[in-house]
């Protein structure tokens, strides 16, 4: 009853606004997008197909409308499409459209306060150091921590010459476990400074679900220290991430976690719009002693503004599998 009437005040009271009080406009909108498609060669080890794939090609929608001078309504609906069979492979069905980050939230000189369904902090704490992301040497084929979390609740604080931080609720909505029931069951967080190109933050996670494999175990529910760091050198940029992962209190039955990962990254801008890349991602897990050793090599040559053409080749050798696999492929990528 208490619920009933707290809520029944809350409407009567924004009701009662002024009509001053609600967004006038202009609304601030745009549509958004990129296209990233390859033709790449999988060689497993005992077999190899050639593939067109999609690369998380999207389209999306995002804006801002005022409400105040120092306060915005914020919003963005973001999905990604399949550009080569117009399948997801989705369990839900044969989906051509699949949900990535959407939010609706306020920012004003308080900070950013949003929830959806989004990327989690530590995932965000990556940066642009993974430089094969969403290709086949995306860090998250080894790497728990790769998070885009349903039912997110996200708060980030202003910049404070360089520094900011971000706090992320998780709601599991289960009222048959008590892990997965309560306000901060599940969190994400980062700390973070930025300043001339040189970044450095530092993130965890709390008994949150992983969007990564994590070595073939599942998607476990874990805990995660991530530490990550990038400095420009003059035309090259070096990144490097650090990170451990165990199990947190509400994983799923079976193998334990405790996985270390690292992951070295480096680009140079050799001129004329070409960009040579290289990078290597380790992760062991000390309770299965799995691991696994993920390395790619590209070169991309910018064509305008928002496109490119690129080639990479990947390496992925596990310890699970009897094999190395490599892709060797070519792509078009286009942002709108």
């Amino acid at each position: 009853m208490m619920r009933k009437t707290t809520l029944a005040v809350a409407v009567a009271s924004a009701l009662a606004l002024p009509v001053s009080a609600y967004a006038v406009g202009p609304i601030d909108g745009s549509v958004y997008g990129k296209v990233n498609i390859s033709v790449v060669n999988d060689d497993n080890g005992t077999d190899d197909q050639m593939e067109l794939n999609s690369n998380a090609s999207r389209i999306g929608v995002k804006g801002k409308a005022k409400l105040t001078d120092t306060l915005y309504v914020i919003y963005k609906a973001e999905y990604e499409s399949f550009w080569d069979d117009g399948d997801s492979g989705s369990s839900k069905g044969n989906d051509t459209f699949e949900q990535r980050n959407i939010i609706g939230g306020l920012k004003g000189d308080f900070g950013t306060i949003w929830g959806g369904k989004h990327d989690t902090p530590t995932k965000l704490a990556q940066k642009k150091i993974d430089l094969f992301n969403d290709l086949e040497g995306d860090i998250k084929h080894v790497m728990a921590g790769e998070t885009r979390a349903s039912n997110i609740v996200n708060y980030t604080t202003p910049n404070f010459s360089g520094f900011s931080a971000s706090i992320a609720t998780i709601f599991g909505e289960d009222r048959s476990d008590n892990d997965k029931d309560g306000f901060f069951d599940s969190y994400s967080a980062l700390a973070q400074y930025e300043a001339d190109g040189m970044y450095v933050a530092v993130a965890l996670d709390e008994n949150v679900k992983s969007g990564s494999s994590t070595q073939g175990l599942g998607k476990e529910y874990v805990n995660i220290v991530r530490v990550v760091g990038q400095l420009p050198i003059g035309p090259v940029t070096l990144g490097a991430l650090w990170q451990n992962a165990e199990e947190g209190d509400s994983a799923a039955t079976g193998a334990k976690l405790d996985e270390d990962s690292w992951h070295v990254s480096a680009k140079w801008k050799v001129g004329n719009g070409y960009t040579l890349k290289a990078q290597y991602t380790e992760s062991d897990d000390d309770e299965s002693d799995n691991d696994a050793d993920l390395m790619s090599l590209g070169l991309d040559k910018k064509l305008g503004k928002k496109t490119k053409l690129f080639a990479f080749y990947t390496q992925l050798d596990e310890s699970t599998a009897s094999d190395k696999e490599d892709w060797i492929g070519v792509g078009l990528e286009h942002k709108f």
